[in-house]
C-alpha cells in the first residue's frame, strides 16, 4: 500500500473513474494503456483532475503530473512507487516573475505612474514601427471584469497588446516567453501571467481567475501557440474554462497584419495593424466538463472568426454545429 493507504490499483481504479467522470465517458471504455490525449484530456481537464488526486492523495503533486501523453497504468506506477518523504516530489518551484505578484492586491480601477509611463512609451514605440487602425473599442468594458480572447500570428502580439488595449490589462503568456531577450523584459513590466504550456498549470489559472474576480481585464490568446498557417487554428479550453469560473462574458479581439510586420520594417516602413473587438459572448457559468468547455470554446472562436478577414478565419471558417450554448 502507498500514500496514505492507496494502492496502485485503487489509484488506477480511481483515475479511471475521475478521468471517465470529468469527459464525460463510461469508465468502462478508458483503456489504461492508451495515453489520456486518445480521449481527450486537454490542460484544464488535466487541472481539475490533478487537483482532486492531490487531495485524494493527501500529498502536494507537480503542476505536470497528469500529462495528456501519459497513461493511467504509467501514472498509477509512478505515484506508487513514489516515496512520500522525497522533497523533491512535493512540488515544483518555477520561480517565475508572476509567481511572486499577488493579483488579488492589484487596484485594477487605477494604473500606477511607473506603469502608465511604461505604457505611454510603448505606444510611442507602436506609433513608429504601426500604423494601428482600432475597430469596436465600445465593447470592451471600461470598467470591471473583462475577459479577451484573441488570435495569435505574431511573437510580439503581447507587446502590442498591451500598447493599444485602452485599459489595464493583464495577460496570460506562455512561459518561454519570459526569458525571451527584450520581448521578456516588457512583458514583466506589464505584470502578465506566465503559464505552463501542455501542463497542467493550476498557480497560473488561479492567477487569472483571481484577476477577473477582482475586477481586472484579462487577455488569452486560446491557441495556445502561434499560427503558423496565418489562419485560426484549434484552440483549448481554457478560455471557456476561465469564462465559467469566473461568470464574465468573453470580448472577442482580433489582430492582423502583423505577421508581415518584419517585411515591413526592412523595407523602414510601419506594418498596417488592424485591430477589432466584437461583441461580449456569454457562455453558462459554473461546472463544466470537457464536452461542455469544448462547445462553448468553438463558441468563443467563432465568435474571433467573424471579425477577421476569410484568409485569416482557418479551422473556424466553416459552421460549427451546436453554435449555440445551452443551459448547465
Amino acid at each position: 500500500m502507498t500514500h496514505a493507504g492507496r494502492s496502485r490499483q485503487d489509484i488506477v481504479k480511481w483515475l479511471r473513474e475521475t478521468v471517465a467522470a470529468e469527459l464525460r465517458l463510461d469508465p468502462a471504455t478508458l483503456s489504461a494503456e492508451r495515453p489520456l490525449s486518445f480521449y481527450g484530456l486537454d490542460s484544464l481537464t488535466a487541472a481539475s483532475v490533478a487537483g482532486d488526486l492531490s487531495d485524494w492523495l493527501g500529498q502536494p503533486l507537480p503542476d505536470d503530473v497528469l500529462s495528456a501523453r501519459v497513461t493511467i497504468d504509467e501514472l498509477a506506477a509512478r505515484l506508487a512507487a513514489a516515496r512520500a518523504a522525497e522533497p523533491h516530489r512535493r512540488a515544483i518551484v518555477r520561480n517565475r516573475v508572476s509567481d511572486a505578484i499577488d493579483y488579488t492586491a492589484i487596484d485594477y480601477g487605477r494604473t500606477p505612474r511607473l506603469e502608465r509611463m511604461f505604457k505611454a512609451g510603448l505606444r510611442g514605440l507602436v506609433a513608429l514601427t504601426s500604423d494601428v487602425h482600432l475597430e469596436g473599442v465600445e465593447h470592451l468594458p471600461a470598467e470591471g471584469p473583462a475577459l479577451m480572447a484573441s488570435n495569435h500570428l505574431h511573437i510580439l502580439d503581447a507587446v502590442w497588446m498591451l500598447a493599444v488595449f485602452p485599459r489595464r490589462t493583464i495577460l496570460l503568456v506562455a512561459e518561454e516567453y519570459e526569458h525571451r531577450w527584450f520581448v521578456g523584459w516588457l512583458l514583466n513590466l506589464g505584470r502578465v501571467i506566465y503559464i505552463s504550456r501542455g501542463s497542467a498549470d493550476r498557480t497560473a489559472l488561479g492567477q487569472a481567475t483571481s484577476v477577473l474576480r477582482h475586477g481586472g481585464a484579462l487577455a488569452v490568446a486560446p491557441e495556445g501557440k502561434l499560427s503558423r498557417t496565418g489562419g485560426l487554428i484549434r484552440a483549448h479550453n481554457g478560455i471557456a474554462f476561465l469564462a465559467t469560473q469566473s461568470g464574465v462574458p468573453v470580448t472577442p479581439s482580433v489582430m492582423w497584419g502583423q505577421e508581415k510586420a518584419w517585411a515591413s520594417w526592412k523595407r523602414l516602413r510601419r506594418v498596417r495593424l488592424d485591430v477589432r473587438f466584437g461583441a461580449p459572448v456569454r457562455v453558462p457559468p459554473g461546472p463544466a466538463g470537457h464536452r461542455e468547455l469544448k462547445r462553448d470554446t468553438d463558441l468563443i472562436m467563432r465568435a474571433l472568426a467573424r471579425l477577421l478577414p476569410p484568409e485569416y478565419q482557418g479551422v473556424y471558417a466553416e459552421p460549427l454545429v451546436p453554435s449555440e450554448p445551452t443551459s448547465r
